[in-house]
Order: structure tokens, then sequence, then C-alpha cells
């Protein structure tokens, strides 16, 4: 990972961490005033389960109470429950309870329940650059575990019943982090990475395309069909010359599903020009 990915991950993750704290300073004694006392001691609860059981039977218990509670309440509180699940995936010391918090997170989006759909992008991919980190030899099974989350909270923007609003979609700059995985010889890591990057409108960040661009060459002229086939769209996102006639040579792939799959990308790129 070069510097100034690093130095991308150490930002993010220090405002991220900064704003929870403030948030939960800031709220935990509102809560007390706010509701009946039950909610403001299972969110204490909450910040300190030590067992993935014991966390989800808070967290359901907290969601049936907001549940009864005037949606200004809820929205209050729900943001305390979110800066304590955060918590636990960027700081819990059990990888049990990092990834039973990040999918609540993951579950909170995709209902709709999040003021900001951005933080919780942001909080699953620091979650994977630190598992990173802390796995030099290669990507882990939790490190997969954190790019899967991300890609299914794609799933609340998408038709027919969206959640959240396309200004709401996080901005690429979001998913830098990322990009060095497409660099793994680990193929379920590299794929789950084309995933992430194909749901991005555009492709053209050089933070993204350097890593980006030469996998996917690489797939438009791999033997496996179903890489070629996956490739498509990450090719008509980006503008550059090369992505641009590896999709015109996939247009007339052997393979049908790959054609097929050219001729929806060629689609998108008319779309946005």
């Amino acid at each position: 990972m070069n510097q100034s990915t690093n130095t991308l991950i150490l930002e993010q993750s220090s405002k991220l961490m900064t704003s929870m704290q403030n948030i939960l300073r800031g709220l935990r004694n509102l809560s007390s005033h706010l509701t009946p006392q039950p909610i403001g001691e299972l969110l204490v609860q909450l910040e300190e389960a030590a067992t993935p059981a014991q966390l989800t039977r808070i967290v359901n218990k907290i969601q049936n109470t907001l549940w009864k509670m005037p949606t200004q309440e809820q929205a209050t509180l729900r943001t305390l429950l979110i800066a304590a699940l955060t918590t636990h995936v960027l700081q819990d010391t059990e990888e049990a309870m990092r990834l039973e918090a990040a999918g609540w997170l993951r579950l909170l989006v995709q209902a709709g329940l999040v003021p900001e759909p951005r933080e919780i992008f942001v909080t699953l991919v620091t979650a994977t650059t630190q598992a990173q980190q802390e796995n030099e030899a290669g990507p882990s099974s939790e490190q997969r575990a954190y790019l899967k989350m991300i890609f299914d909270c794609f799933w609340s923007f998408r038709y027919p019943y969206p959640a959240f609003n396309w200004q709401q979609f996080p901005a690429n700059e979001v998913f830098y982090p990322l990009a060095f995985l497409l660099a793994s010889d680990d193929y379920a890591t590299q794929d789950i990475a084309i995933g992430i990057f194909s749901e991005l409108a555009t492709l053209d960040d050089t933070e993204i395309q350097r890593y980006l661009l030469p996998v996917a060459l690489q797939w438009s002229k791999h033997a496996d069909a179903e890489r070629r086939r996956r490739v498509t769209h990450v090719l008509a996102r980006m503008s550059c010359t090369n992505a641009q006639e590896a999709l015109d040579r996939l247009l007339v792939d052997p393979d049908p599903l790959v054609c097929e799959s050219a001729k929806s990308a060629s689609g998108y790129v008319r779309k946005i020009q």
C-alpha cells in the first residue's frame, strides 16, 4: 500500500472515530432526558457488550423500543446506536464482535435507517483496510466479509425499492483505499473488489484507474468467459482509449453471454455521454 493511500486511510479512520466519540459524549446524557431509563441502560449495555450474541440481543431490544417512539426521537437515538456499533467495528479486539456489529450497520443501511449512508460505507472501508494491516500475509476472511457487506449496501440505492436517492451515494474518494486490493493474487478478493468498483458511476479517478485498468484489461482477454463478462461494466465506466477498445472487442466475443453484457455496458456509456 503506498504512502498516499495509507495517509487517506488514517485520516478517514481518525475523523470517523472522533466524530463517533463526539456523538456518544454529546447524546448519551440527552437520551436519558428524551426517553424512559431502559433505553439509556440499553445503550450503555451495547457499548459494553462482550459477545456477538449479547450485542445482537441488545440491538434487537433497542430496535423494538425505538419503533414505539416518535420519529424525531428515533432519529436521535438511532444516531447513538450507529455510533456504538461503529466503535465496536473499528475498536473491538475480537473479530467476531467486529463482524457482528458491521452486519448490523449493513442491515440498518439496507432498511434506510441511517441518516447518512456515506458514513457506513466509510466505516466498512476503514474496517477492510484495518483488517489488511493486521494480516500482512494476504487477504483474510474478515476482510472479504467487509467487502461483501460494502457490496450489499449498494442495494439500498437500487430500483424498485431504493432506501436512498442517488444524491446520497458516496463519492468515489470513499473507495480509494480499496483500490490496492485489485492487485491481490487472491481471486475471491479481486472479484469482489471488481464488483464494488463496477457500482460507481465513473472510474476515471487516477487513484482508482491505475489499479483497476491493468486488471480490467487482463480480464477482458482472460480464457474464463465469466471474467470477461464481469469486467464489461467496469470498462464502460472508464473513458480511456484502452478501456473502450477492450469493450468494443467484447461486443464480438465468441461467448453470447459476454456479448450481451458488453452490449448492456455500451448502452450505459451512451447514456452518460
